[in-house]
C-alpha cells in the first residue's frame, strides 16, 4: 500500500536492521580490522538482500538498514545471514518489523515501522534475531523457520510494549532438537526404570508414608485394613508415569474465554483448484496443484463481533469497532474489516494467550479446510442451497446456523468472506507445495474466499478466490483464524 502525504509517500514495508555486537570495543583494539569486518559483512549483506528481493536503504558506522518486499522475503535473508556467516565474522544482531514507512525524496525509509526494527536490533542476542509478531504473522510459509517467544518487551522511546519472537538460527535449532533428543531418551529410561523398581520401591515409599493421603487418620481398633493399598500406589505410579494423550484431529477447544473454539484439522494432501470444466471456474484456480498440509487448528466458525469487540475493548484491534450491517453484532460474523484489521485481531490473540499460535490461514489451508476431504465444486456437492449455506440475501446469519462440513467447520461457504494471509498472484504456477502462504507478488492486494451472504452460488465454490487491496473494509468480508499446532 503506497498513499502520498504532500511529497512524501507512506507505504508499509518489511524493515531489518543488523549490527555488529561489540563494534565499539573492536574499533578501539584495532581501527583498521574493525572496518575490514564492517566491509565485508556490508558486501555479504547487500549480495543477500539482493537475492532476496531487498536493498540496503541506509547505513550508519557499523548499523544496516534493509527493506524487503515482503516478509517472508525477509525471513530468507535473515536466515541466510544467521547461517552462513563466514569464520572470523564478530558478532551480529538482527532486528524485524513489518510497518508504516515514509519515503524520503533520495528514497531513504523513516518513521515507526524503521524505528521498531532498529530497537528490536538492540535488544537481540548476539547471533540471533528478535522480531515484532506482526513480522512474525506475516513470514510464517518458510518450513524451516522456528519462531520462540520472548515475550512483551519495552523499546526505548516506543510507547506501548512489542510482542517480540526470536528467530532461532540453523546451529540454534540443532541443539534445541538434540535437547529434545536427550529430555525424550531421559524420560523414557526414568519410566522404564520406575516399571522396574515400583514393587519395591512402592512398598518402601508406603511404609515411609510417601503415599498416605496427608489428612487420613489413623484406623480404629479392629478396623480392616486395605488390603489394595499397594496395587493402588502402583497404579497411580503409573499413570503418573503416562503423558496425557495429545489432542487429534476432530477435537475443539478454547485457549480463554474471549478466544474462538478452534477445531483440530489432519494433516493431509488435496488438489488445490478448479479442473477446467468446473462451471463458474476461471484460470485465476489454476493449475490444479497437489499441495501437503500439516495438522492445524481453524476456528470452528467465523470470528464474530462479539469476538472482535473483545479485542478493541481491551485496547486491541486499534480500538476500532466495525459498524453493524444490520441484523445486530453479538454471534453474527464480524465484517467490514480489513485485512490489515485481522492481522490486528490475530496479534491481540496472541498476545492474550501468551503465545505465536494464531495466525490467518494461508490460501492453501483455507481451500483444504473448506473441501474437507471432497473434490466436488463445494463440500456438500456439485450444488448448493439455501438450506446449506445464507447467500443471495440482504443479511449475514448468526455463525453456526447450518451444518458443518466434515472437518466441524460452519460457514465455509457463504455468511461472510474471508480474508487469508496470501499475496495476489494471477494463478497458481508458482504455489509452494507445503501450504504456506504466497509471500510475494502483489502484495498491496490480498485474497479472500468464500463468499458472502450477497453473493451467487458461484463464487461460493471452494476453489473460487477473489483479491481487494488489503486496506479495504467491504461490508462482505470478515475472517477465521488458525493455530498452528507444532
Amino acid at each position: 500500500m503506497t498513499s502520498e502525504g504532500g511529497d512524501r509517500a507512506i507505504r508499509l514495508a518489511s524493515i531489518v536492521a543488523i549490527d555488529m555486537a561489540g563494534f565499539s570495543s573492536l574499533s578501539e583494539r584495532d581501527q583498521k580490522r574493525a572496518a575490514r569486518h564492517v566491509e565485508a559483512l556490508r558486501a555479504r549483506i547487500e549480495a543477500i538482500a539482493a537475492a532476496h528481493e531487498g536493498r540496503v536503504f541506509n547505513t550508519a558506522g557499523d548499523g544496516f538498514m534493509l527493506e524487503f518486499s515482503s516478509a517472508g522475503s525477509a525471513l530468507g535473508a535473515i536466515q541466510d545471514v544467521l547461517d552462513k556467516r563466514p569464520k572470523g565474522e564478530p558478532d551480529i544482531r538482527v532486528g524485524a518489523h513489518v510497518g508504516d514507512v515514509v519515503v524520503t525524496a533520495t528514497n531513504d525509509l523513516l518513521g515507526h515501522g524503521v524505528n521498531v526494527a532498529a530497537r528490536l536490533q538492540a535488544l537481540a542476542a548476539p547471533n540471533s534475531a528478535l522480531v515484532s509478531s506482526e513480522f512474525r504473522s506475516m513470514a510464517r510459509n518458510s518450513p524451516s523457520a522456528v519462531f520462540m517467544s520472548r515475550g512483551r518487551q519495552p523499546l526505548n522511546n516506543i510507547e506501548q510494549k512489542v510482542q517480540t519472537f526470536a528467530i532461532l538460527s540453523h546451529e540454534a535449532r540443532r541443539k534445541r532438537l538434540m535437547g529434545r533428543i536427550g529430555l525424550g531418551v531421559g524420560v523414557a529410561a526414568a519410566a522404564a526404570g520406575l516399571a522396574f523398581l515400583s514393587p519395591m520401591a512402592i512398598d518402601f515409599l508406603a511404609k515411609q508414608e510417601f503415599l498416605r493421603p496427608q489428612a487420613a487418620a489413623a484406623p480404629e481398633a479392629g478396623a480392616k485394613t486395605d488390603a489394595g493399598a499397594a496395587p493402588s500406589a502402583e497404579k497411580a505410579a503409573a499413570d503418573a508415569a503416562t503423558p496425557p494423550a495429545a489432542p487429534g484431529p476432530g477435537d475443539v477447544f478454547k485457549d480463554c474465554d474471549a478466544c474462538p473454539e478452534m477445531v483440530i484439522l489432519p494433516a493431509g494432501q488435496f488438489q488445490m483448484g478448479a479442473p477446467a470444466g468446473e462451471r463458474g471456474s476461471s484460470d485465476v484456480e489454476r493449475p490444479v496443484r497437489t499441495i501437503r498440509i500439516a495438522p492445524i487448528a481453524v476456528s470452528k466458525y467465523e470470528i464474530t463481533y462479539e469476538q472482535y469487540d473483545a479485542c478493541a475493548s481491551a485496547g486491541g484491534c486499534n480500538g476500532f469497532y466495525p459498524p453493524e450491517r444490520g441484523g445486530g453484532r453479538g454471534r453474527r460474523p464480524v465484517v467490514g474489516v480489513a485485512w490489515r484489521d485481522a492481522q490486528a485481531y490475530v496479534t491481540w490473540l496472541n498476545a492474550a494467550t501468551q503465545g505465536p499460535a494464531y495466525r490467518l490461514l494461508s490460501e492453501a489451508e483455507w481451500e483444504y479446510a473448506a473441501r474437507a476431504g471432497t473434490t466436488t465444486a463445494y463440500s456438500v456437492g456439485d450444488a448448493i442451497t439455501r438450506q446449506q449455506a445464507v447467500f443471495q440475501s440482504r443479511l449475514t446469519d448468526p455463525v453456526g446456523s447450518y451444518a458443518a462440513n466434515a472437518f466441524g467447520l460452519h460457514d465455509m461457504h457463504g455468511n461472510a468472506a474471508e480474508w487469508v494471509e496470501d499475496c495476489y498472484n494471477s494463478n497458481y504456477s508458482g504455489l509452494p507445495t507445503h501450504g504456506g502462504p504466497v509471500t510475494s507478488g502483489q502484495c498491496s492486494l490480498r485474497l479472500y474466499r468464500g463468499g458472502a451472504y450477497s453473493d451467487g452460488p458461484s463464487v461460493l465454490r471452494s476453489a473460487n478466490r477473489r483479491r481487494a487491496s488489503m486496506t479495504i473494509r467491504d461490508g462482505t468480508i470478515g475472517f477465521r483464524v488458525a493455530r498452528e499446532m507444532n
